[in-house]
């Protein structure tokens, strides 16, 4: 390895126990892959800029170059503006006609990991049940405000990727945020792009609500059970979220029954639709949204799922392991 007299070599510990020995220079290359020079010439295809920026930002990089041969075009301009909105932290620190640098100001140690889950779930179940009363009320209005929730829960979701991935790379970095086991990671993975499913799925159905601003629903009755089928679908949201912040089994797999409840209650509720709604459009969008909050009911079994093998990892009243020792 060619070590000098004073040369410093680094001992990382690994994830299975091993010793892994850095020779010098390991850690400055290691710095470098935080930084990254986007070429914007290839980047033609729509949105393509956008998604290579939210990758870089996932992926833990601190700074972000985007460069171009001749000069930067109006349209890669303003992706890159409207990609900055949707990531948190990431700002531009230096413009030139040819080269763009974003830098993010982003501390880990800062954003724990089911705090920034919880607050996810919170923008969900606002979008939800600004939807309904939207619904209810006929307030279309109402509905288009959770258009701007859901840009908020995006912004949330991508943080949170970018939180697990530099976990993935970092183990001090992982225990700081309140992630125990790099196990955890693709299972918390899991459970934030479910959360981020339910945001889309509350923003569809608020579409559907401002479609149908122009008519008259006041009269509908089977609106009133649309209400009662959403507030049942936020209440399993809910508590499937509960148990997996709380480790608590018996409530995750109570979620899990109710879901299965849920799947009859959709068919008679959109069977009712078909046959008692009149106006073929409403009755369209009633349909699309009985299936949206369907849909949440499914992402919250899937939550659940990954409590119950989370909490079976490690021997607990419900389940022992007679040889088990805690890994490191």
């Amino acid at each position: 390895m060619k070590l000098k007299r004073g040369d410093i070599v680094s001992i990382k510990r690994e994830v299975g126990g091993s010793l892994k020995l850095l020779a010098p220079g390991t850690r400055r290359e290691r710095a470098e892959v935080k930084s990254c020079v986007v070429n914007a010439d290839l980047c033609s295809s729509r949105n393509l800029l956008t998604r290579v920026i939210t990758g870089n930002y996932i992926l833990g990089r601190d700074t972000i170059q985007v460069v171009a041969k001749d000069e930067l075009k109006k349209a890669h301009l303003e992706e890159i503006r409207a990609t900055l909105w949707r990531l948190i932290g990431l700002s531009i620190v230096e413009q030139t006609p040819r080269q763009l640098t974003l830098q993010s100001f982003i501390d880990p140690t800062r954003f724990p990991i089911y705090g920034l889950m919880r607050r996810l779930h919170i923008i969900v179940s606002s979008m939800l049940e600004a939807s309904i009363e939207a619904l209810t009320q006929g307030r279309a209005k109402l509905a288009a405000e959770v258009t701007h929730m859901e840009e908020e829960a995006d912004r949330i979701y991508w943080l949170i990727v970018r939180q697990l991935l530099v976990a993935v790379q970092d183990r001090s970095t992982a225990a700081n945020i309140g992630i125990e086991s790099p196990f955890h990671i693709p299972g918390d993975r899991v459970v934030a792009k479910m959360l981020e499913e339910m945001a889309d799925s509350a923003e569809n159905i608020a579409y559907e609500i401002v479609a149908l601003k122009d008519r008259d629903m006041a009269r509908e009755p089977i609106l009133n059970e649309v209400a009662k089928f959403a507030r049942q679908v936020a209440k399993i949201a809910e508590q499937s979220l509960k148990g997996f912040l709380t480790g608590e089994i018996n409530l995750a797999n109570e979620a899990i029954e109710i879901v299965e409840n849920t799947q009859n209650d959709e068919r008679m509720l959109t069977q009712k639709v078909l046959t008692s709604v009149k106006d073929a459009n409403l009755a369209a969008s009633l349909r699309i949204i009985t299936w949206s909050l369907a849909q949440i009911a499914k992402y919250s079994r899937i939550i659940g799922e990954v409590t119950i093998n989370r909490v079976i990892e490690k021997p607990s009243e419900i389940c022992t392991f007679p040889h088990y020792s805690r890994p490191s």
